[in-house]
């Protein structure tokens, strides 16, 4: 059997822009996702056409096209060495875009344009899920839409109408996806994930510690994550988010130690008021979860080590919530013997001159207590510096800081002191994480950003067990009491402070700083946004449905059933007739005056009946104006549902309209 020809596509260059236009909106945002080989090659491809719009003999013939495909193809292989994944598929993607635009020469041809510029939009959500890309996808949803309204109706219809009929659509199909949203199952875990798919870590803390691990996060404004209190807020100096600990160096790197052979966690004595918070933690590619000294609850999904840092069972690779309650005061068991080995470890004999130093601070005092003070004292005392800058040390790290160049970030003095304590004969390690955060009064939230990474000591004490210690406080207390200021560390790249006032809960909003203001704001909406949509995860969409007393499949196909059944009242409500219709483009104008006429004349048309049958009972009754009736039924339903409308069509209804006499 023979296969009917396409339909041929007279192109209109009004909706053809458009339909380039809308085109290139779509795949805007994977400039900043993709190479810019990919890139430019597919600008190249939707240049080609527009210029072929109106020269059509530019258009590429088969052997051409068939070469253009081969560069394509091989421009993603060159990028990523390979077709699957998630660059390299959005590649493919858009490579196939912009090829099937040179060959547009029919109408299904622009069907398959549109329909594959719909899958380049649904890729961008391979990159961002925030609330900007949200409505930017929505407004590529609506051009594209108008677009085949524009490809159906012809050139009868005004681009503003068109892009008001798109805006209805999206606006309808809305209450729609928000339903299937809360009660369609979820799927654990991204959807999209693929094997072999390269990390989309940002940028945080890192396994290994040595100089600049943490000072390379001092001027980054990405968040690490977020907490939301139930009662009060922890005080500033209280606010020490529980990291990776480190207990092995080589004199200048520390490491984790390995997972294998580990103690079992001994439980700590707690006392005193806790803190009860959710944390909404950003992707970091790491099983760590940050929670404030010391958690004693937390959520059964997760583990804890002997240093008493939170695991997931997998790398943290998309946004996640955890309730937590964390106690500030507590005291943890004993040390055990392979604990005491590694909090004394040292990669080889002090130095002369480190030595004095520590037989000093052991002649005044054997307590481990006081130990801990003269050296506090001596970082206090002694003219110590704390800056993003320091100098590069390249042998005996620890020493030459101590006795040399003085200058340092939070990692310096938090190994220095370290390795203090333990020629001191006193056990201690490093611990990571974060410290401070940054109260948004406008979304009640504490936000804690990379900028805010710290390094603090722990020293064993026999009375109290695992203490910590923080170095930097004793050099720089504002850095602890006040928070940074990173707005002044962008721009003088030294460390800098906030306003007292503005790093306490009781920060006051200052609504005279508009660009704080909007900040703030921002940080509000997208904090709500990332907790209410992208957090909506099995567990809380369990929770939620608990809530509305859905127990099983049967209860849940019946709250589904009645809120679509409500979706559809509420769109024909909206849809519903008004007593004086207004018509969407000029042939409707033209055939509602037609109805009108024939109306004086006691000829109304019945709910439900289509033009034609109108047409039928109307010459039957009129038969003296049969041949205008028809002529007028014929032009409409030629303009409003035919394949290709003439624009003198509709001029030729508006005369016969007039010229009727019933």
């Amino acid at each position: 059997m023979k296969k009917p020809a396409a339909t041929s596509f007279v192109p209109d260059r009004t909706q053809e822009n458009l339909l380039l236009f809308s085109v290139f909106f779509v795949a805007a945002p994977h400039l900043l996702n993709l190479g810019w080989a990919i890139v430019l090659y597919f600008s190249l491809m939707a240049a080609w056409r527009f210029a072929s719009g109106y020269r059509p003999a530019l258009l590429p013939g088969r052997l051409l096209l068939f070469l253009l495909t081969l560069s394509g193809a091989a421009l993603v292989y060159v990028d990523y060495h390979r077709f699957y994944g998630r660059e390299a598929g959005s590649s493919l993607f858009l490579v196939g875009l912009g090829l099937k635009l040179m060959e547009m020469r029919n109408r299904r041809d622009v069907y398959l344009v549109v329909y594959l510029a719909f899958f380049v939009a649904l890729t961008q959500y391979l990159f961002s899920q925030s609330i900007a890309l949200a409505v930017y996808t929505l407004a590529a949803v609506a051009l594209l839409i108008s677009v085949l309204i524009g490809l159906n109706a012809g050139p009868v219809l005004s681009l503003k109408t068109q892009f008001r009929m798109a805006a209805s659509l999206v606006a309808q199909a809305m209450p729609i996806m928000v339903v299937l949203f809360i009660f369609f199952p979820r799927i654990a875990g991204p959807l999209w994930k693929l094997p072999d798919d390269p990390s989309s870590a940002k940028t945080g803390l890192s396994d290994i510690i040595e100089p600049g691990s943490v000072s390379r996060l001092a001027l980054s404004r990405e968040p690490a994550f977020r907490a939301d209190f139930e009662g009060p807020l922890p005080l500033p100096a209280e606010r020490y988010w529980r990291g990776p600990v480190f207990w092995h160096t080589d004199g200048r790197r520390w490491t984790l130690p390995p997972e294998q052979g580990r103690n079992t966690v001994q439980a700590p004595a707690f006392s005193g008021p806790a803190y009860r918070y959710t944390i909404t933690l950003e992707p970091h590619q790491k099983r760590w979860v940050f929670a404030l000294d010391l958690p004693k609850v937390f959520p059964e999904n997760l583990a804890q080590t002997p240093e008493y840092l939170l695991l997931t069972p997998q790398n943290v690779g998309e946004r996640r919530q955890y309730t937590i309650s964390s106690y500030p005061n507590y005291r943890t068991g004993e040390l055990s013997p392979a604990e005491r080995e590694q909090g004394l470890q040292l990669p080889d004999r002090p130095s002369a001159r480190m030595l004095r130093l520590v037989e000093r601070w052991r002649q005044s005092s054997s307590d481990p207590k006081d130990i801990v003070n003269k050296a506090l004292l001596h970082f206090r005392e002694e003219p110590f510096v704390y800056t993003l800058n320091p100098p590069v040390i390249r042998d005996k790290p620890v020493d030459t800081f101590l006795f040399e160049t003085r200058k340092g970030f939070c990692e310096h003095y938090a190994t220095a002191f370290v390795y203090l304590m333990r020629v001191a004969g006193i056990p201690a390690r490093v611990v990571t994480g974060y410290q401070g955060g940054q109260w948004n009064p406008v979304g009640k939230f504490l936000e804690v950003r990379q900028a805010d990474a710290h390094a603090w000591a722990e020293v064993w004490l026999s009375e109290q067990g695992w203490t910590r210690v923080d170095p930097t406080a004793a050099v720089a207390p504002h850095r602890i009491e006040q928070g940074i200021d990173l707005d002044r560390q962008m721009a003088d790249h030294e460390v800098s402070f906030s306003p007292v006032g503005r790093a306490l809960a009781d920060a006051a909003f200052d609504l005279h700083d508009w660009y704080d203001q909007a900040r703030l704001i921002w940080a509000s909406v997208d904090h709500a946004w990332n907790q209410r949509v992208l957090s909506y995860n099995p567990e809380n969409q369990k929770r939620f449905w608990e809530a509305l007393g859905i127990v099983d499949w049967r209860g849940l196909i019946t709250w589904l059933t009645a809120l679509l059944i409500l979706c559809g009242v509420l769109v024909g409500l909206w849809l519903r007739p008004r007593r004086k219709p207004k018509a969407a483009d000029p042939a409707m104008a033209a055939y509602h005056r037609f109805l009108k006429k024939m109306a004086k004349n006691g000829l109304v048309k019945r709910t439900g009946e289509g033009p034609r049958d109108f047409a039928l009972r109307a010459a039957s009754e009129r038969p003296e104006a049969k041949e205008a009736i028809g002529a007028i039924t014929t032009l409409f339903l030629r303009i409003r549902y035919g394949r290709q409308a003439d624009p003198r069509d509709i001029d030729q209804l508006r005369r016969r309209v007039r010229a009727l006499r019933v």
